[in-house]
This record gives C-alpha cells, sequence and structure tokens, in this order.
C-alpha cells in the first residue's frame, strides 16, 4: 500500500514534517511496519532527521554503509532496468525503536535528470513497492508537475497538505485523484478564522476526510535535532494537559483517518 503526501506549493503546508509525524505515529500506536521514502528536495533530507551522527534512534554501525547509497543507488538500478525489491531492502535504513525503515535522500539534484527519465523511476519504484507488505510512505514532488502527476496516479492514497488560506487552488485538481484522497492541514492554528469547521463547509469536504496538525514547536524542535521519536514517544506516554499532548492527540486523529482511507480497519489498527 502506497500513500504519497503531496502539496501544491513547497514549504507552506508541512508536508514532509506531516509524514513523518504520521509515519512515526503508526508506527508506535498501531506496529506497522514501513518504508519512507523522499522524493521532494525542497525540505529537510530524511537522513537528517533520522540519521544524524549525534542522535540515538539510528542504527549507527551500519550508517557509514547506507550513507553512500539510498534514493541515488535505486535510482541508477532503474537506468539499468534492474531495480528490484532487494535493492530497497539493502538501500533502506532502520530507525531504532520503530518499524520503520527510512530510504536515504538522494545527495545529488534531479537537475540532471529529465522528467521522462524520474517518472520512468516513480512508475518502476511502485511496481517493485506494490510487491512489498509494508507500508510506503512517499514524499512526494510537490507542485502541479508532471512527476507529481505521474506519482498521484501511481498510489493508493494521496494526502493532500494544506496550509489556512491556500485550500482553493488545490481542490482544482483530477477528480480520479480526489476520489482516494484525503485532506491534512499543517501548522493549523485555531484562532484563524479559516478553521477546520470553516474550511470543512466552505468546500463541502467530509468530516472523516479532513485532519490537522497543529504547529508545535517543540514538534519543529525534534525534527531539527533528530529526536523524532523519543519526542512522539514521551508525547504519547504523557499525562500531562499541555499544548504536547493536543499535539499528539490530534496526530493520531490524523494518522487513523489516513489508515482508514488505506484499507486499515479497526482490527488492524
Amino acid at each position: 500500500m502506497n500513500i504519497a503526501f503531496w502539496s501544491m506549493t513547497s514549504g507552506r503546508s508541512a508536508t514532509s514534517g506531516n509524514m513523518l509525524a504520521v509515519s512515526v505515529m503508526s508506527s508506535l500506536a498501531y506496529s506497522i511496519h514501513e518504508n519512507l521514502v523522499q522524493l521532494d528536495q525542497h525540505s529537510r533530507a530524511i537522513d537528517d532527521v533520522f540519521g544524524e551522527r549525534r542522535q540515538t534512534n539510528l542504527l549507527m554501525e551500519e550508517y557509514s554503509y547506507y550513507s553512500k547509497k539510498g534514493l541515488d543507488c535505486l535510482i541508477d538500478k532503474c537506468q539499468l532496468d534492474e531495480l528490484c525489491l532487494k535493492d530497497f531492502d539493502e538501500n533502506a535504513v532502520p530507525v531504532r525503536d520503530t518499524l520503520i525503515n527510512y530510504i536515504p535522500a538522494s545527495k545529488r539534484t534531479f537537475i540532471g535528470i529529465n522528467n521522462r527519465e524520474l517518472i520512468y523511476f516513480t512508475k518502476k519504484m511502485f511496481d517493485v513497492l506494490n510487491k512489498s507488505d509494508q507500508l510506503n510512505f512517499i514524499d512526494c514532488v510537490n507542485g502541479d508537475t508532471p512527476v507529481s502527476k505521474a506519482i498521484l496516479k501511481a498510489a493508493d492514497v494521496v494526502v493532500i497538505n494544506l496550509s489556512q488560506g491556500m485550500i482553493h487552488s488545490t481542490l482544482n485538481i483530477d477528480k480520479e485523484i480526489l476520489k482516494k484522497s484525503v485532506f491534512l492541514i499543517g501548522k493549523y492554528d485555531d484562532n484563524s478564522k479559516e478553521n477546520i469547521s470553516h474550511i470543512r463547509k466552505k468546500y463541502g469536504i467530509d468530516r472523516n476526510d479532513i485532519a490537522i496538525i497543529p504547529y508545535n514547536i517543540h514538534f519543529h524542535d525534534a525534527i531539527h535535532e533528530g529526536k523524532l521519536v523519543s519526542y512522539m514517544s514521551k508525547s504519547m506516554n504523557s499525562r500531562v494537559n499541555d499544548e504536547n499532548t493536543y499535539f499528539i492527540n490530534q496526530v493520531f486523529l490524523a494518522t487513523g483517518m489516513i489508515l482508514r482511507k488505506a484499507g486499515y480497519d479497526n482490527e488492524r489498527m
């Protein structure tokens, strides 16, 4: 099952951060085995979130080896028509205390790869990931591009990431994509006039297809300090009624919405 996180624009709706929050929650709360792939090159590299040498969540004995490979290796394999599921397994880095594996982000830009080659890679990537029994989260190339369109078409579920004030243009996407989509409002501020109730009613979005991830400075710091797993784990187990409790509860609700869209029923969750 392949879930693509996408936004019409980069940098405004916290697409990568939202995917990280949901994927970690899926692993910690529901014990789901996952693969994370980051194609967006405008966000903080997934290696930095899980793989900085100073942080303890990564199995460090494997870092020096895997850091030389990752997504670049998979792209090279694809260009040789040799990409297979074994390549994903060999290039994946496990994150300690979770059931998450991630593919280290590309160390080179996609400037040297034309759209045709990148679209071909994404199609082959989905062909391979469809053979996996794990849940695959894809941090998509954002914007209205040929590559993003190919990814959204191939994904089983699309999470459309929004920021308050930008939803109108996003709803103009293909109807077939919308059928398999849910909406996630990142960096959410409940004090805004464009709150979730207003957005849902204004655009006729079913309450089961939209959720929020509030802005939280501690979550933001945890990503940049390489402490995301420990932060979320502690917040999930905290009984203190503070901003972290509110944040983690909303991430839990958003995760449940996305997993149900992906076909996970209550028994599997």
